[in-house]
This record gives structure tokens, C-alpha cells and sequence, in this order.
């Protein structure tokens, strides 16, 4: 994508628990998979967990049979700079069995998409400095044979209780391709109808390109930056033993001689929302600097692409650009204040003109980001630990003048992207020495009837704003909680009630404030539940009157 947006200036396509050092893990033989891409040969069919993970459909080397020695030194993250290297109709799906009322299901089935005959253009490159080998397309060969997309099936495997179904292609990049939310059946994820390869990911080499699929969903994004390497190649996968109230899926990539990942992805009955958590190994006997970066692809509100009332929910004062397409905003690697520059209001997707990316500057300032169309009344939120996921930045293709959308889809469809990564940005880089391990964990929800939101954590989000009636108080909570919700102006309770609250039943509520409050005070709402433990705890300072 560098490459190509080389003469247009660069651009960018782009928790909380514990960092550790573990030794590098012991992996049991895996069995063979079936071909990539040959999908499942039934529909909806219940995934049988196995103790032993399956590798990718592609030819790796063995998982490491011989465990790095363990280290005991922690080691934080590091952040060593090295030089920057019409509305769509979603993809068709075999229909599924719901999941019963507060418990859990995995199972699998076929997902379709229209796909381009990329893959026989394709040529493998070997990265050396990674010991990372790779498919780059022949684009030139590719165009001249004037490519149309066929319905190509993959297989999904899908977790899902009584708020969301998530979905992973472990064929393709092993990315989560779906987060339906069934309070407002809609799907807040980008998927694209076609796989079309695009002329974006990482920079090209001997007369080939990334072809980067824009296929949707959240990309685990390594060794490097602009999608990484892994995007579009079969990832391995397990399910370990689900119980009706919690299930996993285990993703990885562990070729032996090379960097590691492996994701889990759980779902729990009973909440709206689903943990991430990541786990880096350096399985070999040299220190390794690399980059990584997760990739949401957005598009909230049912329609298949972002509305002009997105907002991006970044808490931070200043950005720093790393590509635009606007020459009234400053030049990449230059500042830029947030969230209004010059007069506009950049939170708002629809006050963009050209496509945008950047980084929150210095770093992340605050362990939540997302987005949220007030439109739809609904968006995303990304909780995570700030001092090990050190870098946030969104990417849009633009709107009042955007990217084309024909460069990555055939239907006009288009997403904003939500970028996490261990480092500040894409100049900069972590390490890790020879068999040690860096792990954390994220908690990621879809949100909705609150307005927008201020603040989040793994418990739910919250919305706060003065009105001429009063202060509006709004929570979406992950899981139905009862508790005591009280709300305090300048150290004061003006309000104190219980609450019985769900995802689908969010609280949102305007409450008169005493006419004597000043001008500007901090406001401050705690949450707590049954038991007197605290679910919120939030304050700002905010104009009352």
C-alpha cells in the first residue's frame, strides 16, 4: 500500500490483564487438515474439540517440538525505532442452529464469497531478516488475463450464545470475519462480498505486490507493519473442550525457526462481549524485533460501510499523521490536534475529505478506543492494557473524496479500520529475546442504545453529557448485573437508584441537577453491583450550565 500510495503520499491500512515471560510452549503433533479453501462437507456441523491443534492448510514447518528454555526475566515492551520500513449484500452463509438461551455453541459451516483467481498469480518470496516465506501477486500478469470473481466456499467456525455470533476463517489469514449482534441483528464488522487483492499491504519486491484482500473482519497483523505477512494464509486451529457457560478458539501460526502467535478467542454465555488474548513466542535462540498490529475493519450499522455520523472514540489531544490524501491537514509524521483541527471535527467520518490515517501521540493515552455511528446508535468498543498495546491509529478511505472503492470490492461497500499495536507507530518496534513470551489480554464488545461513549472498560461503556434538563447518564453493561447506580457533581450525590440492567436493556436517563450546581464541576457516576464490588467508577470535569 506504501508503494502504491507513493506518489499520492504514504498511507496507512493498520487487554486488560498481564505482560509476561513464559518459555516458548510445547505444541502436540497436529493432524492434517483438509485442502485450503475446500470448505466443510456439511453445513452447521459441530466442531469436535481435540487436544492436539490442527496446523495450517498450508505446508509449514512443524510446530516446535522442544520447548525454548524458560526465562525468568521480565521484559517490558520495547519500543527500539528501526527506519519505517450501493448498499452490499453480504457474502452468502449455510444457516446455522441458534445457540439455546445462556450457554455457548461451536460449530461449523461454509461461508462464500466471490473470489478473484489471485491465488494463481500468486509467487512465494521469503523475507530473510524473518525467516518468513510468504505469497506476493504478479499483478501484471494477473490484469492481463481481465480476472472476474466465482463463488469460492471457505470454512467458519462459529461461537455464539444468546448476544453474539463470532465467526473465524482459519483458511484466510485466520481472521474474525463476523460479530453479529443479535440485539440489533446487525453485523458490526466490514465483510467484503469479493476477494479482490488490492494494491495495499506491505511494500513490494522484485516486480511483485502484497495484494492485500480488504476481506473484512480483524487481521493479526505481523512481522511487520501494513497487514504483515500472515493476512491471507491458512492459520492452524483448535477448540478446546467448551462447557455450556465458555468457548474458545485457538488460531496460531507456529512454524518452527520463526516468530510465533497464537490468539485465543472466547465467548461466554451470558455477555455481549468476547476476549482476546495473544500470546508472541521466540522460539528460536536470537533476539527478534518485529512489529505487530491488529486490524478491526468497521463498519457499524448494518449497511456494510461506515455513515458519515461515525465517530471515532479516541481519547487523546494530539495525533500524528501518518498518511493523508488532504492537504489542508499537516503532512505525515507531523501533529495534529484531536479531536478538532483547524475548526473540524475529525471524530466525525463525515467532515473527512480524502483518506486519513494516524497514530494517538506520543502513545495510547487511555486503555479503550472505538468507534460509534450516532445514526444507528450503535458502534464498537476495543479495551486493552495501554502499557503493553502502546499504539492506536484509524485509517479512512476518505469521504467527501474518497479512495475509489472498486481498488478492493465490486460493490461500493467500504470500512474505517481500528488499528492496536505493541508500538507507538509504524516506525517503531518491539523485541523479544531468545525463547521468551509476551502475552495479554483484550475485551472487545459491539455497543449500542447509549448515545455514544466516554469512557469503557471490560465491563461495559459509558455515555455522560449535559443537557437543558439535566445530566445524561447512559451504561451498556456486557452482561445482565443489578446494582446501585449513583451519579455525584462536585463531590455531591445528586442521584442514587438501583438498576437492573442487560446488554439489550442498556441504562440511559437524564437526571435533573440542583439548581445551585456551578458553571463547571466534575462529575463522577459509580456503578456498583449486588454485592457492593465496582462495576464503574468514572469522573469528569464537564460544562453544567
Amino acid at each position: 500500500m506504501t508503494a502504491w500510495l507513493a506518489a499520492a503520499g504514504r498511507r496507512l491500512v493498520m487487554a486488560g490483564l498481564a505482560l509476561a515471560v513464559l518459555s516458548a510452549c510445547q505444541q502436540a503433533t497436529p493432524a492434517p487438515p483438509g485442502p485450503a479453501g475446500a470448505g466443510v462437507t456439511a453445513p452447521a456441523t459441530e466442531v469436535v474439540p481435540s487436544a492436539t491443534p490442527a496446523p495450517p492448510t498450508a505446508t509449514p514447518a512443524p510446530p516446535t517440538a522442544t520447548p525454548a528454555p524458560p526465562t525468568e526475566t521480565p521484559i517490558p515492551p520495547t519500543a527500539t525505532p528501526i527506519p519505517p520500513t450501493a448498499t452490499p449484500v453480504p457474502p452468502p452463509v449455510t444457516p446455522a442452529p441458534p445457540a439455546p438461551a445462556a450457554t455457548v455453541s461451536v460449530y461449523e459451516r461454509q461461508i462464500t464469497f466471490g473470489a478473484y483467481p489471485y491465488a494463481a498469480f500468486q509467487r512465494k518470496v521469503t523475507d530473510p531478516l524473518f525467516n518468513w516465506t510468504w505469497p506476493m501477486l504478479d499483478r501484471a500478469a494477473y490484469a492481463a488475463t481481465a480476472p472476474q470473481p466465482t463463488p469460492q466456499t471457505w470454512r467458519e467456525i462459529v461461537l455464539e450464545n444468546e448476544f453474539l455470533r463470532l465467526g473465524v476463517l482459519p483458511d484466510l489469514g485466520g481472521r474474525l470475519i463476523e460479530c453479529f449482534y443479535k440485539p440489533t441483528q446487525h453485523q458490526v464488522f466490514y465483510r467484503n462480498p469479493v476477494l479482490k487483492p488490492s494494491p495495499w499491504g506491505p511494500p513490494g519486491r522484485d516486480g511483485l505486490e502484497a495484494g492485500w484482500l480488504a476481506a473484512g473482519g480483524v487481521e493479526w497483523g505481523l512481522p511487520v507493519e501494513e497487514h504483515g505477512y500472515a493476512w491471507g494464509s491458512p492459520w492452524g486451529f483448535d477448540t478446546p473442550q467448551p462447557s455450556p457457560d465458555e468457548a474458545t478458539i485457538t488460531i496460531f501460526q507456529e512454524s518452527q525457526g520463526r516468530l510465533q502467535i497464537s490468539v485465543d478467542i472466547t465467548l461466554r454465555a451470558g455477555e455481549a462481549a468476547f476476549s482476546v488474548r495473544t500470546r508472541l513466542t521466540n522460539p528460536t535462540d536470537q533476539p527478534v524485533t518485529f512489529k505487530y498490529w491488529v486490524n478491526a475493519m468497521l463498519a457499524p450499522g448494518g449497511g456494510n460501510r461506515p455513515g458519515p455520523e461515525l465517530r471515532l472514540i479516541l481519547p487523546a489531544s494530539e495525533v500524528t499523521v501518518h498518511s493523508t490524501g488532504d492537504t489542508s491537514l499537516p503532512a505525515a509524521d507531523q501533529a495534529m490536534t484531536w479531536p478538532v483541527y483547524q475548526g473540524r471535527d475529525l471524530s466525525r467520518l463525515g467532515n473527512w475529505r480524502q483518506y486519513l490515517g494516524f497514530f494517538a501521540r506520543p502513545a495510547a493515552g487511555a486503555s479503550f478506543a472505538g468507534v460509534y455511528d450516532l445514526a444507528a446508535d450503535e458502534g464498537l468498543v476495543r479495551v486493552f492494557p495501554a502499557d503493553v498495546m502502546r499504539g492506536v491509529k484509524f485509517f479512512g478511505l476518505g469521504w467527501s473524496d474518497p479512495l475509489p472503492a472498486s481498488l478492493y470490492t465490486d460493490d461500493g461497500s467500504g470500512y474505517l479500520e481500528m488499528h492496536g499495536g505493541l508500538a507507538p507507530t509504524f516506525a517503531d518496534s518491539v523485541s523479544l529475546r531468545a525463547g521468551e513470551t509476551l502475552y495479554w489480554e483484550e475485551t472487545w464488545f459491539p455497543v449500542a442504545g447509549i448515545g455514544t461513549f466516554v469512557y469503557a472498560n471490560q465491563d461495559g461503556a459509558v455515555n455522560l453529557r449535559a443537557t437543558a434538563q439535566g445530566l445524561q447518564v447512559a451504561f451498556f453493561p456486557v452482561r445482565h448485573l443489578r446494582g446501585t447506580l449513583t451519579v455525584s457533581v462536585a463531590g455531591a450525590a445528586i442521584a442514587s437508584q438501583p438498576v437492573t440492567l442487560s446488554p439489550a436493556q442498556p441504562f440511559d436517563q437524564v437526571i435533573a441537577a440542583p439548581g445551585d450546581v456551578p458553571a463547571r464541576a466534575v462529575v463522577s457516576v459509580q456503578l456498583l453491583d449486588a454485592d457492593g464490588a465496582a462495576i464503574l467508577q468514572f469522573e469528569q470535569e464537564m460544562t453544567l450550565r
